[in-house]
């Protein structure tokens, strides 16, 4: 049966399909979240990943589910931000992901990830993402379909992979078109039940670019029992639990985000490229009964937009001011 312990490892091991962006030592798919508080368990807070599996076997003695599903809803928000050479943006995005995961067999765990996403970007003044435009497009969507299998977790080493396919751009963009596909795979190696490794390689397709391939590198170590710290690919996190229930974070992550614009646009089939680094602080609150909610604030420090033409050339790029930015999650397990 799929125990407490390997639904939340897998779970864990969904986090080596991290955002939606690939650069060295990064990983290129879409983010989920971290390892599921089971209803009904009471775990220690936050401890190493290998001595939590370990408490929640001793607490699950009844055969479980060999499967689970978690939803997730956030909301982000990022401030007015000058743009260099003139304009001001403002940027808000919401969206859902479900996950759903089973034991293939005592050899292998796997899951898989359906998300959506809305993205609303506020211009104003004279952005010169498109010449002459001071709209350059519509509102933009993202819809993702991504997927991890790989061993249990166990002292000594292990092996994992991973998909993405990911479409996104303005209304009526053409599907085939606005398609980008990322992969990850690697060895993981739990050295104790403080520190854990991951070594791979990742790929990320770009729109009118050439994709990335980079070496993947994942670490996780517990400090103390509140303490722990992780990258994962494309953040890098500290967390402290105050209590079974409540832990602070300090978090920094970069983001990057591609969408095909349509045949109507002022730039027609052309791409729109934003990346951007943030780094802020947090606080998550955890329920027995299968509920988390993230709060997540703090700073823009980075930010880049960009367009490139059908042909792949780039018309233009600016660069932001910083901004102060908030975002919300809320997930479910069952």
């Amino acid at each position: 049966m799929f125990s407490r312990r390997n639904r939340a490892l897998l779970l864990s091991s969904l986090l080596l399909s991290g955002s939606a962006s690939a650069q060295n030592a990064f990983r290129p798919l879409p983010a989920v979240p971290e390892a599921l508080e089971w209803s009904g368990s009471a775990p220690r807070p936050i401890p190493s990943l290998a001595s939590y599996m370990d408490e929640l076997e001793r607490a699950a003695e009844s055969p479980r589910p060999n499967s689970f599903l978690e939803a997730r809803g956030y909301l982000d928000a990022v401030g007015t931000a000058g743009l260099e050479g003139g304009g001001d943006v403002a940027h808000q995005r919401g969206g859902w992901q479900v996950i759903f995961g089973t034991e293939l067999d005592e050899a292998r765990l796997a899951a898989f990830s359906l998300s959506t996403e809305a993205h609303f970007y506020d211009f104003s003044g004279a952005p010169n993402l498109v010449p002459g435009v001071g709209q350059p497009f519509n509102d933009l969507y993202r819809a993702s379909f991504s997927g991890v299998v790989r061993t249990p977790e166990q002292l000594g080493m292990g092996w994992f992979g991973g998909f993405e396919f990911t479409l996104g751009g303005e209304d009526e963009a053409s599907p085939a078109d606005a398609l980008v596909a990322g992969g990850v795979g690697g060895v993981h190696y739990v050295a104790s039940e403080r520190l854990e490794v991951d070594v791979g390689l990742a790929m990320l397709s770009r729109l009118e670019d050439d994709p990335w391939i980079w070496p993947f590198l994942g670490l996780k170590w517990r400090a103390s029992d509140a303490l722990t710290f992780e990258a994962k690919g494309t953040s890098v996190e500290a967390r402290y639990a105050l209590d079974p229930a409540w832990s602070l974070f300090a978090r920094a992550e970069y983001q990057l985000r591609q969408f095909r614009l349509n045949d109507d646009n002022p730039l027609p089939s052309g791409v729109f490229r934003d990346e951007e680094v943030r780094a802020g602080i947090g606080v998550t609150r955890r329920s027995d009964r299968g509920f988390k909610l993230d709060l997540f604030g703090g700073l823009n420090i980075w930010r880049e937009l960009s367009t490139l033409d059908a042909d792949g050339t780039k018309v233009r790029e600016s660069e932001s001011d910083m901004a102060p930015f908030v975002a919300l999650a809320l997930q479910l397990s069952v």
